[in-house]
């Protein structure tokens, strides 16, 4: 019995001290006037964009009433794929290509508008899903427009241009998003 009881009080000192040990360096730093860390992840534009392409591929549904992404390996196709190139690694799943190509989703990135519009004039009603990050984006016939906002970035989505190209859009992903219908918000 005494065994048990010191093995309880030994458990208990070990989770205190681990407790003690894992608090952050606020209170100590405080004490010896070293400057508080805080550790905050960075990422760069181009490696969101990599990631919110690959997520929103998950709620995008083709005309065969399938998930993109199921399709392996995902073709995403960039008018400038370089800044992106090193967040696509995993070829098994998603390969990023310069545009033009075959492809499920397509990027479009740039400060060209003219070209942004004749690419996406070209592709209209073509079962591809479009993602941009422009102002003018979902005016042009584009589908889900990425929008900075301060730090973050907010969803556009221009259902009537998925709904031409037969994608159908999930409604989680519309519950996150500004809707539009061409120029329109919904």
């Amino acid at each position: 019995m005494g065994f048990l009881i010191n093995h309880k009080l030994l458990t208990i000192i070990l989770v205190v001290l681990f407790m003690v040990g894992s608090l952050p360096c606020e209170s100590a730093c405080a004490k010896t006037d070293q400057p508080v860390q805080k550790h905050t992840l960075r990422a760069t534009q181009p490696q969101l964009q990599a990631l919110f392409i690959k997520k929103i591929t998950k709620y995008v549904l083709g005309p065969d009433k399938r998930r993109i992404s199921e399709e392996r390996p995902v073709t995403v196709a960039a008018v400038s794929p370089r800044p992106m190139a090193r967040f696509f690694n995993r070829p098994e799943e998603f390969e990023l290509v310069r545009w033009p190509a075959d492809c499920q989703v397509l990027f479009l990135d740039g400060d060209n508008m003219r070209v942004i519009a004749a690419i996406l004039k070209k592709i209209k009603g073509l079962p591809i899903l479009t993602i941009g990050s422009s102002p003018e984006f979902l005016s042009m016939g584009g589908m889900i427009n990425l929008v900075e906002s301060g730090s973050r970035f907010k969803l556009q989505v221009n259902v009537c241009a998925a709904r031409q190209a037969g994608l159908t859009i999930s409604s989680k992903l519309l519950n996150l998003s500004e809707v539009y219908c061409g120029e329109k918000s919904q």
